[in-house]
């Protein structure tokens, strides 16, 4: 496995100063989420894994920012993130060193600004969220929240950023994501006050948001979640054809993504109701022996 220094100049970075940011980044976004950071390091070409590491740490950030704390702590401090983040998008510089990294693989990469914008947009709206009342609610932070985050990760692999078909692909994977963690968090959001799943699904199956709070197993609950993995299931089976468009140096980490997320469908839908009991994640097995795979295959 190629050495830090080795991975920063095969991406671009060469300042010392500049890659004290790097590590900084990576610390951050290993500290956050340890596994995913490991699964990038061993999957990713050496070229772009520096410039994915720093969008993963410029997620966590904004996303630590946004979420943490009551929500009058949270505003100002968020604003002032948001400003600075704009103001760097301009001019190349941050006081931030995770930003800093971010706003250098955002130059170096050639990423599309208006994703970065229109995450901070919609981030901005999401302080308060109240919940969405229709399917069409759900598509529309879909389109302004999940597809641009999710592409300030994926539009890195193409310089410049992919293509229409790339993109409208990349907007299955957003919304299977999507309505996966609404599956997999509805325990720990109910608990935080949030839910999610739009209300039009619930008066389909006849649910309230009191019975999901109360973790009751009906037969109407077991259908409001059956219903929502199918409309998951197709949505991460359209994300397949993402593989078609993914450059060779991601399509390791891309298979993984899509296989892990498909697996965790899977155990939601054998767990069924008690989705409002508790929370549904990858388990051991499954992702070591995924991960191993594909390491093997874009090592041989």
């Amino acid at each position: 496995m190629p050495s830090r220094d080795r991975r920063l100049m095969a991406a671009g970075v060469q300042e010392r100063a500049l890659r004290d940011d790097y590590s900084f980044a990576a610390r951050v976004f290993a500290r956050r989420v340890l596994a995913h950071y490991a699964v990038v390091r061993l999957l990713v070409a050496p070229q772009l894994q520096p410039h994915l590491i720093a969008a993963y740490a410029f997620l966590a950030r904004t996303d630590d920012l946004a979420d943490q704390g009551p929500l009058e702590q949270r505003l100002p401090r968020w604003r002032a993130w948001s400003e600075q983040v704009g103001a760097g998008l301009e001019s190349g510089r941050a006081e931030d060193p995770v930003l800093r990294a971010f706003l250098h693989t955002v130059s170096v990469r050639q990423l599309p600004h208006h994703w970065v914008l229109a995450y901070l947009k919609a981030t901005d709206e999401e302080l308060h969220f109240t919940g969405h009342a229709t399917e069409a609610d759900f598509q529309h932070y879909v389109d302004t929240l999940a597809l641009p985050a999710l592409m300030l990760v994926e539009d890195l692999q193409h310089e410049g950023g992919g293509d229409e078909v790339f993109r409208s692909r990349c907007r299955s994977f957003a919304e299977g994501l999507q309505r996966l963690d609404f599956l997999t968090d509805l325990t720990e959001d109910l608990g935080e006050g949030r839910l999610y799943l739009p209300q039009e699904h619930l008066d389909r199956f006849g649910v309230t948001r009191a019975t999901l709070e109360q973790g009751e197993d009906t037969a109407a609950v077991r259908e409001l979640v059956a219903y929502t993995c199918r409309r998951t299931r197709q949505a991460l089976t359209d994300s397949q054809a993402l593989l078609d468009c993914t450059a060779p140096s991601f399509r390791p980490l891309q298979r993984a993504l899509l296989e892990l997320a498909e697996h965790q469908l899977s155990r939601v839908e054998r767990t069924g109701s008690a989705v409002t009991r508790r929370t549904v994640g990858y388990g051991v097995r499954k992702p070591l022996a995924v991960l191993l795979r594909e390491r093997r295959r874009s090592t041989a």
